[in-house]
């Protein structure tokens, strides 16, 4: 009986512990990174949509919109920022995102669709 006991509260430990696996944390963004994980990106800005600014990371593209990037330069970037815990149109949100132009040129950026 006692064997029975165990197992039976070890499952409904489990039971508990799995209820939690699914659900996201308000300190974490939908993007899987928790508020105030440092972020790093190399490569070229990616212009998605008007008015958004994004660089790719680990398979998922960050806005950096905020971080004033100069598009014009047309080279490559390597920002440093921290999840900022939201989620914006345009993805998972950077802040205090340092910039630093590298000397690799990237191919003109496509125009953004007009929105309409």
């Amino acid at each position: 009986m006692r064997v029975i006991g165990c197992v039976a509260a070890i499952a409904s430990a489990m039971a508990l512990v799995g209820c939690g696996e699914g659900a996201t944390s308000s300190a974490q963004a939908s993007g899987g990174e928790a508020q105030g994980q440092k972020v790093v990106a190399v490569g070229c800005p990616k212009t998605p949509q008007p008015g958004c600014v994004t660089m790719a990371s680990g398979g998922k593209a960050y806005d950096v919109s905020d971080a004033g990037i100069d598009l014009t330069r047309g080279v490559a970037v390597a920002v440093t920022g921290l999840a900022a815990g939201e989620v914006t149109a345009c993805g998972p949100k950077l802040t205090s995102v340092e910039v630093e132009y590298q000397g690799l040129q990237c191919a003109a950026p496509a125009p953004a669709a007009a929105e309409g």
